[in-house]
């Protein structure tokens, strides 16, 4: 497989869009809308069926931006490559939509998510109009910085919607276990603070749960082989084992959640409430 370098994309004509520069008109205050999906750069039909329907939704309304729920890159694992990005994403590429990527256990192997999707620290922060975004590392739940990081950007957040992505999920009903560090040590900061929504992945599936007033989606079915649902779970609303994406909306009073499967139909819609 041919790795893509950023020289590459250039020549391609699929250049990344660049942070908007000082003095640019900022999002609208009453709303911003975005994608996000998991479990994705694996090349291959389900991939491209499910960013076809990401792009004719773009082609609606436009996304402020593509967040990732981590494994990005499969095939060599983390290496960005004609067959697991370049082609299969390209009508996102064309479009510009910029890319805020978790990094899931399969992007280590390589840089790809910092060099095709701009994520450079493996844990960071942006706001857009009244949502606050906070991406973790879950490959690594128990380094101290990495709590404090998380603490501080939710104490100092001032926007009214606050949303944490991440790849290992914290909880879930799927075949990798719930993460029993990411319970012990996120968790609590995640209730304390006002966060309205979780988004995981790593499981291939989409499941909807509710646990101390906090809403966790796994959002795991951008392309890879699904998984099934098997493990029950507190809190559990819906488990999907089906190829899918999110569309979201977030207004001062909380998020507008689609989930759309590879075939364009609807399969959930759900209102879930800032905190």
């Amino acid at each position: 497989m041919r790795r893509v370098t950023r020289r590459a994309l250039l020549v391609a004509g699929l250049v990344l869009a660049a942070p908007a520069a000082a003095g640019a008109a900022p999002a609208p205050a009453d709303g911003v809308r975005f994608a996000v999906k998991g479990d994705w750069g694996y090349g291959g039909a389900d991939q491209a069926a499910v960013t076809r329907q990401m792009c004719r939704e773009q082609a609606r309304s436009p996304f402020a931006f593509v967040l990732t729920t981590g494994d990005n890159f499969y095939r060599p694992d983390g290496v960005a490559t004609a067959e697991n990005f370049t082609r299969p994403e390209a009508c996102l590429l064309r479009s510009g939509v910029r890319w805020r990527a978790a990094w899931g256990n399969h992007d280590l192997g390589g840089d790809a998510t910092a060099t095709a999707l701009g994520s450079p620290r493996r844990w960071y922060q942006f706001a857009r109009g009244p949502l606050r975004v906070v991406v973790l590392d879950a490959n690594r739940p128990d380094d101290p910085a990495q709590r404090a990081f998380l603490e501080r950007a939710l104490v100092t957040a001032r926007e009214p919607v606050r949303v944490v992505a991440f790849h290992q999920p914290a909880y879930t009903a799927g075949f990798h276990a719930p993460g029993e560090v990411q319970q012990r040590r996120w968790v609590p900061l995640f209730r304390r603070h006002g966060v309205a929504l979780v988004l995981q992945g790593h499981n291939h599936a989409y499941e909807r749960m509710v646990v101390g007033g906090v809403t966790y989606i796994t959002t795991g079915g951008g392309g890879a082989p699904i998984y099934p649902c098997v493990r029950p779970t507190p809190g559990l609303r819906r488990c999907l084992a089906l190829h899918h994406f999110l569309t979201v909306r977030a207004d001062p009073a909380g998020l507008d959640v689609r989930v759309i499967g590879r075939d364009g139909t609807q399969l959930e819609r759900v209102r879930v409430p800032a905190r």
